[in-house]
């Protein structure tokens, strides 16, 4: 776990502010709304236009995985998204 401080920002960019323990999510909100841009709006669309597992896919829609660094670029590079605009430091505590 990373001893960096946790943004008291929606900017993953904005240095943290704080102390604290936090870790990085998936903001699944914007990579459904950049999906739906390309015409993928299901799980199993996303999956054929990224060669990422649909399972996988619906693990990470769903909260219950995250992306490890490949798939977030397989992402990232499909639906021309920037990983420090759809990636949120979210502090442990509101993880837990």
């Amino acid at each position: 776990m990373s001893k960096e401080l946790p943004s008291t920002s929606d900017n993953p960019r904005q240095p943290p502010s704080e102390g604290g323990d936090y870790v990085f999510r998936l903001d699944v909100p914007k990579l459904l709304e950049f999906a739906a841009r390309k015409g993928d709006s299901h799980n199993a669309a996303i999956a054929r236009r990224t060669g990422i597992a649909e399972s996988s896919v619906s693990r990470y829609v769903r909260g219950e995985a995250q992306p490890d660094l490949n798939c977030a670029m397989r992402l990232s590079e499909t639906y021309d998204l920037d990983l420090r605009d759809v990636i949120k430091r979210i502090p442990i505590e509101a993880v837990a």
